[in-house]
């Protein structure tokens, strides 16, 4: 895991992606992902992520997520 996570920053680097954007980037689709794993359920995704559902929904907000209830 260490080392893919390597290769995608050299390539992010490469590519002159600067670290906010990359850190966006990763936590918008981190967040999609454990979205479609509960079926657009916030309540279930905010306790997989460690999260409050308020704090996961103002992030899902704030990185202009679209939640599918139909996502699996």
């Amino acid at each position: 895991m260490h080392h893919k996570l390597s290769e995608l920053v050299a390539e992010l680097i490469n590519n002159n992606i600067d670290l906010q954007f990359a850190k966006k980037e990763l936590e918008s689709t981190y967040i999609q992902q454990i979205l479609k794993q509960h079926n657009g359920n916030i309540g279930l995704s905010a306790k997989a992520l460690g999260m409050h559902r308020n704090t996961l929904s103002k992030r899902i907000k704030d990185l202009k997520i679209t939640v599918s209830l139909d996502e699996a």
